[in-house]
């Protein structure tokens, strides 16, 4: 207990609140030193992790390059097969002047060739759907080789309802609901 009267004087001295000040400057610079590290270590972690996130975004950078070319040419592959217009009407003629033409050729009498109305307004649709009834006649060759000119034409035509019934000897009467496919562009250039 004797030491203790010693150290309190000691510690009253100049010198040792000096020695004191000095020691908790060199350990609040130590503290905040490693402060600064763990910082940079945490820095140089998550840097690593975005490193490693970004290496897994880009291994497969060439494989959806090359995805990316394949499903482009198949949408340019669908699009040639569509009706091109500037508007809708325009390209429901353009169906209703093909549909004509391939009756004729197959020498197929179409009694009526009309487009109906859609319920939905697609007027400002970049893709859309014409619904076109035909009713006609003639014998069953020639309305096999019209079904075999549809079936070979480059326009995409989808047939949604089929009615055929007898007529006369030979001859029989279709009725038949065609849908065809168009894509509105700002150019009038038509396929048809």
């Amino acid at each position: 207990m004797n030491r203790l009267p010693q150290i309190l004087a000691l510690l009253r001295s100049r010198n040792a609140l000096i020695a004191i000040a000095v020691s908790l400057v060199v350990l609040n610079i130590g503290r905040l030193a490693t402060d600064q590290y763990h910082d940079y270590l945490q820095g140089i972690e998550s840097k690593r992790a975005l490193l490693g996130q970004y290496q897994i975004a880009t291994r497969d950078i060439e494989t959806l390059r090359q995805r990316i070319q394949r499903l482009d040419a198949q949408k340019n592959a669908f699009d040639s097969h569509l009706f091109v217009g500037a508007n809708r009407d325009e390209i429901t003629s353009a169906m209703q002047i093909k549909v004509q033409e391939m009756l004729g050729a197959a020498g197929l009498s179409p009694e009526s060739l009309h487009p109906t109305e859609r319920r939905g307004d697609d007027k400002d649709k970049l893709f859309g759907e014409v619904i076109i009834k035909v009713r006609i006649s003639g014998e069953l060759e020639q309305f096999l080789h019209f079904m075999a000119e549809l079936y070979k034409l480059e326009y995409l035509f989808k047939i949604n309802n089929l009615t055929v019934k007898p007529y006369k000897k030979k001859e029989l009467k279709v009725f038949l609901e065609l849908k065809g496919f168009y894509k509105v562009t700002s150019e009038s250039g038509n396929k048809a």
